[in-house]
C-alpha cells in the first residue's frame, strides 16, 4: 500500500502542476481528469494504512482525532488560497492560449524534467536515493518558477496556489515514507506472510469478498446513502461559492468561510468516536442528510457573503461526523484482506460517482433555474429522501449499520 500511495501521490502532484500551465479548455479537461484519476486512491490508502495501525480497544477513537489535523490543514490552506487570489487576481482580460499550446510537454523543458523526476521518486524504495531525487525535483521546480518569473510574466493568484501546494507536498511525501516498515520489520512481516500464504489467498479473493458484502443489506444501504450524500456534496461544493459570488463575495470572503468550516469540524473529529457510539451510525447518516437540507436552504436565501457562515460551520461539523463514522464502519464490514478496497469503494461512491453526478445535475439545474432555485430544489429532494430513510429505519427490529 505504501508504494502505491507514494506513486499516486507524486504523479498526481505533477499533474496538478500541469493543470496550472495552460488555460485551454481541452487541455484542462484532460489534465484534470488524469489528476483526479491518480489522486483518487490517495485519501483512501492513507485512511486504510492509519486504521490498520489502530488495533487495540483503546485506539478505536483515534482515527477521528488523527483526521482532524487534515481538517485544520484544509482550513488553513483554503484561507491562504483565498488571500493569494485577492492579492494576485487573474487578469480577466487575458485571452486563453491557443490549442496548439496544449501539446505534450517536451522532456527538455523544466516541467518535463519535473515529470521525469517525479516518476523516478515514485519508483524508488531506497530512502537515500529518494532524497536525492526529491532534491533534484525541488531544484527543477525552482528553475521552472524562475523561468516563468523571468521570461514571461508575474504569477497569477491561482498559480501561486499551485506552487504553494507543490512546496507543502515535499514534507508530506516524507511523512508518507514513515509508514514504510524498517528492514527488520519487513523481514518479520515477510515470514508471517509466507506462513499464512494459502489462507491469505482464500481470504483476499476480491470476488468472494464482494459476494459477502452484497449479501449484507446494511452494507448495500450504507454505500447507497454514501452515494446520495456524495451527490448532495457535489452539487453544493461546486456551486456554493458561485452563490457567494452572486451576493458580492470575494476570494478573501471565501477563504474565511472555508476556515470557519474547518475550525468547526475539528472538535467534531476529536469527539466523533464517542458521539457515533452514543448515537449510532444510522442517526449520524440521517443528521448528515438533514444538514445538507439546512445548508441548501441557507445558501438559497442568503443576501450577504457572511450569511453563509452557519452553512459552512454546519459543513465542518457534519462532514467530520459522517466521514469518521463512515470510514470506521466500512473498515469494520470489510472481508479479511479487503480493508483498503472497502475504503476505496466508499470514497468512489462519495467522491467519484456521487460528487461527479451531483456536479452534473447541479450544473444543469443552475443553467436552467439559477443557483438559488437549484439549492431549493436540492434541499427538497434531500428532505424527501430523509423521510424515506427514516421510514426504512423504523421498519427494522434492530439498529442499522452496527
Amino acid at each position: 500500500h505504501v508504494s502505491t500511495l507514494q506513486f499516486t501521490f507524486v504523479t498526481s502532484l505533477v499533474c496538478q502542476l500541469l493543470v496550472a500551465m495552460n488555460s485551454n479548455l481541452t487541455y484542462l479537461i484532460v489534465t484534470v481528469f488524469i489528476t483526479a484519476l491518480l489522486n483518487a486512491p490517495v485519501k483512501s490508502l492513507i485512511d486504510s494504512i492509519v486504521m490498520s495501525k489502530l488495533t487495540s480497544e483503546e485506539d478505536k477513537y483515534q482515527f477521528g482525532r488523527m483526521r482532524l489535523w487534515g481538517q485544520l490543514g484544509f482550513g488553513a490552506g483554503s484561507s491562504l488560497v483565498g488571500s493569494l487570489l485577492s492579492l494576485y487576481p487573474a487578469d480577466a482580460t487575458s485571452k486563453p492560449t491557443s490549442p496548439s499550446t496544449s501539446a505534450p510537454v517536451p522532456s527538455d523543458t523544466p516541467i518535463g524534467k519535473v515529470i521525469e523526476t517525479g516518476i523516478e521518486i515514485a519508483s524508488e524504495s531506497n530512502a537515500e536515493t529518494t532524497a536525492i531525487c526529491t532534491a533534484k525535483a525541488c531544484n527543477t521546480l525552482v528553475e521552472f518558477t524562475r523561468d516563468i518569473l523571468g521570461k514571461t510574466r508575474p504569477l497569477k493568484g491561482y498559480e501561486w496556489a499551485f506552487l504553494a501546494h507543490a512546496v507543502l507536498s515535499i514534507p508530506t511525501y516524507f511523512c508518507i515514507r514513515a509508514f514504510r516498515p524498517a528492514k527488520s520489520d519487513a523481514v518479520i512481516d515477510q515470514k508471517k506472510q509466507k506462513q499464512k500464504s494459502v489462507e491469505e489467498k482464500k481470504e483476499t479473493n476480491i470476488m468472494d469478498g464482494l459476494r459477502l458484502v452484497s449479501k449484507n443489506s446494511d452494507a448495500l444501504v450504507f454505500f447507497f446513502l454514501v452515494f446520495v450524500i456524495g451527490t448532495s456534496s457535489g452539487c453544493i461544493e461546486n456551486f456554493a461559492y458561485v452563490r457567494v459570488r452572486e451576493v458580492g463575495g470575494t476570494g478573501n470572503n471565501m477563504g474565511i468561510l472555508r476556515l470557519v468550516s474547518s475550525l468547526a469540524g475539528a472538535p467534531m473529529f476529536w469527539f466523533s468516536g464517542p458521539l457515533t457510539e452514543a448515537l449510532g451510525n444510522d442517526v449520524v447518516l440521517v443528521l448528515s442528510l438533514l444538514a445538507y437540507v439546512t445548508r441548501f436552504l441557507n445558501y438559497a436565501w442568503m443576501k450577504h457573503p457572511y450569511h453563509a457562515l452557519p452553512a459552512e460551520a454546519l459543513r465542518g461539523i457534519t462532514f467530520a461526523m459522517f466521514w469518521s463514522s463512515g470510514s470506521m464502519y466500512a473498515h469494520k464490514i470489510s472481508p479479511p484482506g479487503m480493508k483498503a478496497t472497502m475504503l476505496l469503494t466508499m470514497n468512489a461512491m462519495y467522491g467519484g460517482l456521487g460528487q461527479s453526478l451531483g456536479a452534473i445535475i447541479g450544473g444543469k439545474l443552475q443553467t436552467n433555474f439559477g443557483t438559488a432555485k437549484t439549492f431549493i430544489y436540492s434541499g427538497i429532494f434531500d428532505f424527501c429522501f430523509v423521510g424515506a430513510l427514516v421510514m426504512y429505519l423504523l421498519t427494522r427490529s434492530d439498529r442499522a449499520f452496527t
